[in-house]
């Protein structure tokens, strides 16, 4: 028995090795890409307003990206279960830089919305396919922590990046934030390309990846995409509507709105690790639903803010909720894909988190133009509450009946 076991360590102990290389070159190139689009996060909206975007315009402005995600994940996800990582990571942090120089260069709202699709395509083939490679990475008894370091590289960029881009924006005008985002995404596309190495054989996986029709009979996986859709939503509310909130009816400088959005994300990256840890440590359903709840409860109290410290305050909140059910969510994800097809399996959480990104800005753009701005995240904060009550309800353990209850219930 000690013969069978010591080989089996062994091997692992040099594959835990190789594996901390590999996943802090990812988590670098992820972090210098998701800097330079979290600088241009703050006057998005804004720069769509000047031209000549309505409610619902700025609402498929923002509904454009995740529709991209929508109809290539799928496609992506799969395809990088067959063939690796590498490529497909490269290939949208290239893409995405190139976009840059469309936002700039847009003449009207038609055409910056189809940049914002082809940028959708690019952050498909960025964000679920690093994911998955963490999950190759991560063995089980770490797999909250690793989801939670991975995490504060994605989330504490995007933090920085809306401080960067309200100061560059205000004082050099927003053409340099979208230069600035193509910059650093060229860089992060050169570090891929020349010093990350695949995690793994494209082939060492199970043969078969189960089907996007196999995944989505299990209820947890159900549970799983429909959390993470609904708080797409919020999301989807909080980035398109949000700084619009701020500038129309708190008159709010665009740095300050990039304070307000920047808190969320930097508090968020802060907590990822403990949070990470905390997920290893206990039930990972629970401190989903808890997050659940009470972030759809700070929506409610956006509906009775009045300035740029309420908003602050409710951005801190919203920021810890998610980081405690950010790591825990994607290591039940992990979980799930292990048992095949974790690039299907990313590829799953990451379309309904385009689903819900999709539909929340299409639906608030509606209703904006005729309920105004505030009554928006009322919606946010009720599509959450449902959402978090059907998460607990698939993700119930169902009782396994024993042989012998069978038999009787046979007989």
């Amino acid at each position: 028995m000690k013969q069978e076991r010591y080989p089996h360590r062994a091997c692992r102990s040099r594959t835990h090795i190789l594996n901390w290389r590999v996943f802090y070159s990812l988590n670098l190139a992820i972090f210098t890409s998701m800097l330079g689009m979290g600088i241009v996060i703050p006057f998005m909206p804004i720069y769509a307003k000047t031209l000549g975007a309505t409610g619902v315009s700025i609402g498929l402005f923002f509904a454009s990206f995740p529709l991209a995600q929508i109809l290539f994940m799928p496609l992506i996800g799969r395809l990088s279960d067959r063939h690796g990582r590498k490529a497909f990571i490269a290939a949208g942090l290239l893409l995405s830089s190139l976009m840059s120089l469309v936002y700039v260069s847009a003449p009207n709202i038609v055409y910056l919305t189809l940049g914002r699709f082809f940028q959708g395509i690019a952050v498909a083939l960025i964000i679920p396919i690093s994911t998955a490679y963490v999950g190759d990475l991560a063995p089980a008894e770490k797999r909250g922590e690793l989801m939670g370091i991975f995490n504060l590289a994605l989330t504490s960029s995007i933090g920085v990046g809306p401080l960067l881009g309200g100061w560059v924006s205000d004082t050099y005008g927003m053409a340099l934030s979208f230069y600035l985002m193509g910059g650093l995404n060229g860089l992060a596309f050169l570090f891929v390309l020349f010093f990350l190495d695949e995690a793994r054989s494209p082939h060492a996986e199970v043969r078969r990846s189960p089907s996007y029709r196999e995944l989505l009979r299990r209820p947890s996986v159900r549970g799983i995409t429909l959390y993470r859709m609904v708080t797409s939503i919020q999301m989807g509310l909080w980035f398109s509507f949000l700084p619009l909130l701020a500038v129309e009816l708190l008159q709010l400088s665009q740095s300050r709105i990039g304070i307000i959005m920047a808190t969320y994300m930097l508090v968020n990256s802060l907590v990822q690790i403990p949070f990470g840890r905390m997920a290893d440590r206990y039930s990972k359903r629970l401190l989903i639903i808890i997050s659940g709840y009470l972030a759809s409860f700070a929506f409610v109290t956006i509906l009775f803010s009045a300035g740029f410290w309420d908003l602050l305050l409710i951005s801190g909140f919203t920021g810890i909720m998610g980081a405690l059910a950010g790591p825990a969510l994607t290591a039940l994800a992990a979980g799930e894909g292990k048992q095949g097809g974790m690039g299907a399996m990313m590829g799953v959480l990451n379309m309904a988190l385009s689903v819900g990104m999709m539909l929340g800005p299409v639906v608030a753009g509606m209703l904006s133009d005729i309920v105004g701005l505030r009554p928006l995240f009322g919606f946010g904060a009720v599509a959450g509450g449902i959402g978090t009550l059907l998460f607990t309800w698939l993700t119930t353990e169902k009782p396994v009946p024993v042989e012998g209850q069978k038999e009787v219930e046979a007989g």
